[in-house]
């Protein structure tokens, strides 16, 4: 090989930089909606033969990808869902797991904790029906854990006798991680996660028989939890507000509670706080409520209930809350009720084994 000087290195041929080919597909904006598809959203495909040809199916929506030899029948596609600015939708292809027909003898790296929360299904079916009365009592394996329970129900408000105040410091506690308070040098108390791990290692110790059901029920309850705080520090490093948790009470049902906001864009008005609840009360029934508070004074409420009662009980008294948020010095913009389900809201059906592909969402 000769040695060129400075006047020759111009001669040298340009290496072409290599190109990593992104592989991705396009979807219609009606069919993001139908599966629920957000921005940045992970999701998973299965590949699959339709009519002789392999494609990806994903929530039984069949797409096209040129993924041929890389991928079998069988594999799964993790897919990044992105809004393109035309209004369309693209799914990227990140990477494949286990590939269908791969050496036994090559090794595969282990999905981390973290990879495992990335991909959770939004919701916390598992943690709302352990927070219904009488449930964590039953799984207590001995009088020896009250003071567990104990610490379980010192979390739980009351419905009867809420103030705005005592609501207020529940949810700046629980928006904060146990993990970076520890970072941080600071106490930690007694968490919803941390009483979970409590309790799976109590009953762990008492190696008491009863079935699987209820150790799966703690370790996805669990899940839940620490996905949402994933997905919400997810959304932080993207300059949008996304933190949902649930409100455990002594005296009434569940409430899921989420506060998200899109980040502000130069030269656009600020968005708007949007606060969504959720409860499946025994005796309300299943209700929603969704309320946008536009600046600092004005409010848009929306209220979906199943049950017809609860719905014209709430335009009956549709005027008393609007002196109620006047008093505290904020504007009704608008309040509307629907005697129906929300429509965005998720079919209720049957709980599935932990893992399986059941939706779009991550």
């Amino acid at each position: 090989m000769a040695i060129l000087g400075p006047e020759g290195v111009h001669q040298i041929t340009r290496i072409a930089p290599v190109h990593l080919e992104m592989r991705q597909v396009y979807v219609e904006a009606v069919v993001a909606r139908h599966l629920g598809l957000h921005d940045g959203q992970v999701v998973q495909a299965t590949a699959a033969v339709r009519q002789d040809q392999l494609k990806l199916v994903l929530n039984e929506h069949v797409f096209d990808m040129p993924l041929f030899p890389y991928i079998k029948e069988g594999d799964v596609a993790q897919l990044r869902a992105h809004l393109l600015p035309s209004g369309q939708w693209s799914l990227q292809l990140l990477h494949t797991g286990g590939f269908a027909g791969h050496d036994p003898l090559t090794a595969t790296a282990t999905p981390s904790r973290l990879n495992t929360l990335l991909l959770q299904p939004g919701g916390f079916a598992n943690w709302l029906s352990l927070l219904r009365p009488g449930v964590l009592d039953a799984l207590l394996p001995s009088p020896n854990a009250q003071s567990l329970l104990d610490s379980f129900n010192a979390q739980r408000l009351s419905m009867a006798s809420l103030q705005p105040q005592a609501l207020k410091r529940w949810v700046l506690k629980h928006t904060k991680t146990a993990e970076a308070s520890l970072a941080e040098g600071q106490p930690v108390e007694d968490d919803p996660k941390a009483l979970l791990r409590l309790l799976m290692n109590a009953r762990a110790n008492e190696e008491a028989q009863e079935s699987m059901a209820s150790h799966d029920t703690l370790q996805h309850a669990l899940d839940e939890l620490e996905g949402a705080q994933v997905q919400a520090a997810q959304d932080l490093q993207k300059g949008h507000l996304n933190v949902s948790l649930v409100i455990p009470f002594r005296d009434a049902d569940p409430v899921e509670m989420q506060f998200e906001r899109q980040g502000n864009k130069p030269g656009q008005p600020p968005n708007p706080m949007v606060v969504n609840i959720h409860t499946h009360s025994r005796h309300l029934g299943e209700v929603w409520l969704k309320t946008i508070i536009r600046g600092d004074a004005q409010v848009d409420l929306t209220m979906w209930a199943v049950k017809e009662e609860v719905a014209s009980l709430a335009r009956f008294n549709a005027s008393e809350l609007t002196y109620e948020l006047e008093s505290a010095g904020l504007v009704m913009g608008s309040f509307q009720v629907f005697h129906a389900r929300r429509p965005d809201s998720q079919p209720v059906r049957e709980n599935v084994n932990h893992g399986a592909l059941v939706d779009t969402r991550a």
